[in-house]
């Protein structure tokens, strides 16, 4: 009797545990499938990713030696990378477009998209990289905080490309 208890027991736990265990065995999978992506896309255009950050169906990553950004996102109807040359940008903000829900007795504002825009020297063009879109993707997952995170760290290498190119010409005036 307590062998048989002990089997229904094994396999009522083995049920309820599996689902979880797929679960966080898939998601380990599109990761590291999409940082191999990301690092295929970089090796491609002869860099190394000295950063990268994957999430749920994207990747992002600089080569801080050739001032690169890699981005790669997959879709369920597509894979895509973009390039971005932090040499000829002048600064990178944040976009998030809100579309604003009406339910029967409250309105809500919800995120309908989220990307990291680049403004380049000419100030005309600008690059975007989509990091959410609410018809893509149903949740909003870390995505702000990751495009917070990036904001900040390609501002402070475009600060201090400035910083470091404007003192070498202090010196060379001197």
């Amino acid at each position: 009797m307590g062998t048989g208890l002990f089997i229904i027991d094994a396999i009522i736990i083995a049920i309820v545990i599996l689902p979880f265990a797929l679960f966080i065995n898939g998601s380990r999978k599109r990761k590291r499938k999409l940082r191999k992506a990301l690092q295929s896309e970089a090796t491609q255009n002869n860099c190394k990713l000295s950063k990268i950050e994957v999430d749920s169906n994207f990747a992002i990553g600089v080569d801080e030696a050739e001032e690169k950004l890699f981005f790669y996102k997959e879709t369920s109807e597509l894979a895509f990378a973009q390039i971005v040359d932090l040499k000829s940008l002048v600064s990178c903000k944040t976009i998030r477009e809100n579309k604003r829900v009406k339910d029967k007795t409250k309105h809500y504002d919800v995120i309908d998209k989220l990307q990291l825009s680049f403004t380049h020297h000419n100030l005309k063009d600008a690059t975007e990289l989509m990091l959410y879109n609410n018809d893509d993707e149903m949740v909003l997952n870390n995505e702000i905080a990751i495009a917070q995170k990036w904001e900040d760290y390609v501002n402070n290498l475009i600060a201090t490309k400035i910083s470091t190119v404007e003192s070498d010409n202090a010196m060379v005036m001197a």
